[in-house]
Order: structure tokens, then sequence, then C-alpha cells
């Protein structure tokens, strides 16, 4: 197997995007870049220079509908209803041709950009933040099952997490976002004045995904490093929410990735 570095895997990333990106468009497919990938679009017109993956967002039925019809020889979405081995609330889809090691609790996959859900939720950001509320515990089950204790945990964190895993054996992680989904599931009401992003495993940023609806009727395209992607038009007062004064880089952040990679190849 022939090892993948990092420069490669952001490529491998944006040739999947360049292909989500074709085929929403064909398709009528509304989406846009969030997190990260939205704030290194706009700041630095790609990656932030310390970020590895790509995020990005459909409103609920065009997500449904690019699970449903996407299809590729190189790349498969994972969906936790139709994998049994991929349990997120959210989609991925991956490089089949790769394999991309991860110090969690879950079946490792190729390299892959994350699709996240956006749900019509209510008319006051306080119906909309209880919402989120009722999940919290759900996904703080489902996050001490994903972890695992890692070298760069202290001794006695690694005994608190091992200690915590087994406290929860009862609880499957399929069965935790098929509990999550049974309350999504409910949010019906397109109507409703705010938008959110319920099943963020973070929970504060599911608080802040707390956006009106108009948040994701009009799209712009922006650059990407070589190449150009869709995004919300209102970017600026996403950005704002999500990250405050996010035009200027933080002095003091760490530079090292925010993610559990391990390994990373060609299979």
């Amino acid at each position: 197997m022939k090892a993948i570095d990092l420069e490669e895997m952001k490529q491998i990333q944006v040739d999947i995007l360049k292909d989500v990106h074709s085929f929403c468009l064909a398709n009528g497919i509304r989406y846009t870049l969030i997190f990260g990938s939205l704030l290194g679009a706009i700041r630095h017109k790609g990656y932030i220079p310390w970020d590895d993956d790509i995020d990005i967002a459909m409103p609920r039925e065009d997500y449904e509908k690019f699970i449903a019809e996407y299809s590729h020889k190189d790349y498969h979405v994972y969906d936790y209803r139709k994998d049994a081995d991929y349990h997120n609330p959210y989609a991925k889809i991956a490089d089949t041709r790769t394999l991309l090691e991860e110090n969690v609790c879950m079946k490792s996959i190729g390299i892959n950009v994350d699709i996240f859900p956006f749900d019509y939720m209510f008319d006051s950001k306080e119906e909309c933040s209880a919402f989120i509320d009722g999940l919290n515990n759900i996904k703080k089950i489902f996050r001490i099952k994903l972890v695992k204790p890692g070298r760069k945990n202290v001794w006695w964190k690694r005994i608190m997490i091992r200690l915590a895993k087994v406290a929860m054996l009862p609880f499957s992680m399929k069965g935790l976002t098929e509990k999550e989904y049974q309350k999504i599931n409910t949010l019906t009401n397109k109507d409703a004045a705010f938008v959110a992003l319920p099943v963020d495993p973070e929970i504060d940023a599911a608080y802040r995904s707390i956006y009106p609806r108009r948040m994701f009727e009009n799209f712009v395209k922006v650059p990407f490093g070589n190449e150009e992607f869709m995004v919300t038009a209102d970017y600026h007062q996403w950005l704002t929410q999500m990250y405050g004064d996010y035009m200027t880089p933080p002095k003091d952040v760490d530079r090292t990735s925010p993610h559990t990679l391990s390994k990373i190849y060609w299979i």
C-alpha cells in the first residue's frame, strides 16, 4: 500500500467535491461550504492552512435526494441507514480506493468529505435551542462511544475514558443515531423561520448553526484553490455568528491537525 501525504489527501478531497459540485448543479441540489471550509474559502481562498478536511451542508430535502441518487465508480456515500458499520448522523462521501485511519471507534473508510443536513426548525431561536438541548444527552453518550484513549491523553484521562466507555456499554452507536433521528424526523415545518444543524456532534456549534431560513435561498460561487464552489450568499452573517471576527486569524491557534488522523494510503 502506498502512503498518501496531507497535500495529496487534500487534492483527493477537492476532487470529490468537484464531482459533488457537478452532480448538484446538474440535478438542482443546493449545497454550501460550511465551517472551516467556508471560512477558508472566504479568508484564504482555499483551505485554512492548518485544516485538513472539507465540510458541506444541504437543506434536508436536497440532502436526502443526494444520498438517494448520487453514484460514482470510485466514490461511495456513507449513510447510517444503509451502511452497517457507519454510525454518524450525517453522511460522508469517500474515495473507495483509499483508506484513512482515525483514532475513533468506527470502521475506517476512505478519504472523504462530510455532508451535513440543515433541518427546518421553529419560529424562534429559543424553540430551536430547546430542541438541540433535547439531543445533547444522546450526543454526549455517542461521543464517549466514539472516542479512543490515545497517547495524547495523560494517564488519568485514559483511565477516565475507559471507565466511561464501560458505563456506556448498554448503548450502541447505531441505536444512538437512530434515537437522534427519531427526534429530528419530527421537524417537518418547511415554513419555519429558522433552520439549524441539529446533527452537528459539536454541541456549541449546533447552537451557533441556528439561522434564518433565507440563509439557504441564495447561493454564490467563490474561489477555493484552483476551483470554485457554492456558498450561501449570506456567508458574512453565517461566519460572523459562527466565528465572530472571522477575517482576523487568531494568534494563538493550535496549528496542528484538529483531527485524529493516523495513516492514509492507497489500497
